[in-house]
């Protein structure tokens, strides 16, 4: 480790220097350099006749620049601390972090370059001063497209992004998706997540990550975490993990003898409706007693010679809630007539109800009662993509909507029923029909909303009454028909109830004479939000048990969706949406306010082998 002063002319900045941004500020750093001298030596090494400076290259650059002005020669000397090349990654990089913050580009080479010498995150950090998870970050970053590191260094890119990216090691996608993206961080992180499943989510941690990673699960880290959350790459996994874990629960609470058991991974709709029980109290036997009566009074003596907040209190304060909740327990008698519900919580726990359940017998002999073939949220998609149709056929008939109008004002005014019951609200309110694209892949149906928008975009709104009175019969018949139709609601909300509206609603689809099959046929994506079970089940419904038992051996569920879609007969439809399927017997007005509870909501539902 020497100093000489070699010309100024024998230097050139090296490639290896990790500051490749062009840092800021260096014409004011010739400025201090002209009036007060080069105060600190730069640092390089010797190859092909040439010293490379890797250390101290904002000085040189300012040195260029004053050249530039004249103000010194290409011939004057300056003093060059002398070291191998080797050394030249490492002393760049301390120097660099110890002066003017380098460029996050920059920083994401360098550690790269660090890690190919053979250093871990470890050592990168300890040696630099960094925190590990920093480092770790940067060393995230340096797999990224080498094109987005250019963008990152061109200010182009930001690190939000660039974190969002590292969601796939995909450099063609990671391209793709940050032009479709425009560069914005949530945008690019929702598109490279929508086949994941969250870490945090309420599924995965009730599976746990050590079983998920057992069964071959992989997760990709996110970088906007603070810890090691990100995103489960396998969803199927964790579903099958999940479905497997509930029903091994529902097992054990199947050989103690309760009458239904019923696993799910969403909250069951129908458990509102159904009577909870609660665990009967026994009277504590002798030993208990006596126990619990030596325990008060040791807490006693406790209390008042050491003071109540003795910790020598806890353990035995703990002893006796446990005798206490010892005492607490289903019977027999409430284990033979009762339900047990199992889901899975939002925080990944496990949701548990006990209720009464129905004392008919159960159709279904291989468990203990009827599993619907729709979760909640899907059964809700169903009868919105049903509304949708429904709603179509009403704008295209006028005369209809007319009647359906009168029908409800009638209803309301003459008859007495409430607005809640009637498939259509008088009231300005559109009803949404929104469903997740992959259910609507078969399908062209737009929502009647959109359509309208389109067709009377030139109603201003200010002077609408003049526009619309001096509209054709025609077009103020096909206006009305289209704002009716945008009332009509026939969804069956996730956790609902079919109701008296949803038969109004039917008795509207019918009078419409709209095919539903002919709009609307079961995409691959309806398969995929079904459970196993379920898939199974309504394959032994719809085509027999032959092909059920054949597909129940499949043990994708990808491809068991595929399966199943397939064997369906032509122009099948979901139970949800075919039209009567939520029909009543018709009722006397007077009997409209039967339906009700004290809270306003409809008592009465379908049962679950309707529904299915």
């Amino acid at each position: 480790m020497a100093i000489i002063h070699p010309k100024l002319s024998q230097l050139r900045l090296s490639p290896l220097n990790q500051r490749r941004v062009k840092p800021s500020a260096v014409e004011a750093m010739a400025d201090d350099i002209e009036a007060h001298g080069l105060l600190q030596n730069l640092v390089a090494y010797e190859d092909d006749g040439l010293l490379w400076i890797f250390a101290g290259g904002r000085r040189y650059r300012a040195l260029k620049i004053l050249a530039k002005r004249k103000r010194i020669k290409s011939s004057d000397t300056f003093p060059v601390e002398l070291r191998t090349k080797e050394e030249a990654i490492e002393l760049s990089l301390a120097e660099n972090f110890q002066r003017e913050d380098m460029h996050p580009a920059d920083s994401i080479r360098a550690f790269a370059a660090l890690r190919d010498t053979g250093m871990d995150a470890e050592e990168i950090a300890a040696r630099f001063g960094q925190a590990v998870s920093f480092v770790y970050k940067m060393l995230r970053l340096s797999a990224l497209a080498p094109a987005l590191i250019d963008l990152i260094a061109k200010d182009q890119l930001s690190l939000e992004a660039a974190r969002a990216l590292t969601l796939t090691d995909d450099h063609d996608q990671q391209t793709k998706v940050c032009k479709a993206a425009n560069g914005h961080a949530h945008t690019i992180r929702r598109m490279l997540t929508t086949e994941k499943v969250d870490t945090t989510s309420g599924a995965f941690l009730f599976v746990g990550r050590d079983a998920y990673e057992a069964k071959g699960g992989t997760i990709t880290i996110d970088l906007f975490s603070q810890g090691a959350e990100g995103f489960a790459d396998d969803p199927e996994l964790v579903r099958e993990l999940a479905e497997e874990k509930l029903d091994a629960l529902a097992d054990e609470y199947r050989t103690i003898g309760w009458h239904e058991v019923r696993a799910a991974l969403e909250r069951p709709y129908d458990l509102y409706m159904k009577a909870s029980m609660y665990p009967a109290t026994r009277e504590p036997t002798e030993a208990e007693t006596e126990r619990l009566a030596a325990i008060d009074a040791e807490i006693e003596a406790i209390a008042a010679a050491e003071g109540e907040d003795n910790e020598r209190i806890d353990p035995l304060t703990d002893e006796r809630d446990a005798i206490t909740e010892g005492l607490r327990a289903f019977n027999r008698e409430q284990v033979a007539v009762g339900g047990v519900a199992l889901w899975v919580a939002h925080d990944g726990s496990l949701g548990k109800s006990f209720y009464r359940a129905k004392a008919e017998p159960k159709p279904k002999a291989s468990h203990d009662g009827p599993i619907p073939l729709y979760g909640n949220s899907l059964f809700a998609d169903l009868t919105r993509i049903k509304t949708r149709i429904v709603q179509e056929a009403i704008a295209a008939d006028p005369a209809l909507a007319l009647d359906i109008v009168l029908d409800s004002l009638a209803g309301q005014l003459l008859h007495g029923a409430h607005s809640y019951q009637m498939a259509l609200e008088v009231q300005a309110k559109a009803v949404a029909t929104d469903v997740p694209d992959e259910l609507m892949a078969t399908s062209d149906v737009r929502s009647v909303e959109d359509m309208m928008a389109t067709r009377f975009a030139a109603i201003p709104a200010e002077g609408r009454l003049e526009a619309i009175r001096t509209m054709t019969a025609e077009d103020k018949a096909a206006l009305l028909a289209g704002l009716v139709a945008m009332t009509v609601d026939g969804t069956v909300f996730a956790g609902g109830s079919p109701g008296q509206r949803h038969h109004h609603f039917e008795q509207i689809a019918r009078a419409s004479g709209v095919d539903i099959a002919s709009r609307w046929t079961a995409p691959i994506g309806l398969f995929d939000k079904m459970r196993r079970a379920a898939m199974i089940d309504l394959l032994r419904e719809e085509v027999g048990a032959p092909s059920a038992e054949n597909c129940a051996t499949i043990k994708k569920k990808a491809d068991l969706a595929v399966n199943v879609s397939e064997r369906l007969p032509a122009r099948w439809l979901p139970a949800p949406m075919r039209i009567g399927v939520f029909d009543r017997a018709e009722r006397e007005p007077e009997d409209f306010d039967a339906d009700m509870g004290e809270d306003g909501g409809e008592q009465e539902d379908m049962t679950d082998e309707e529904l299915a």
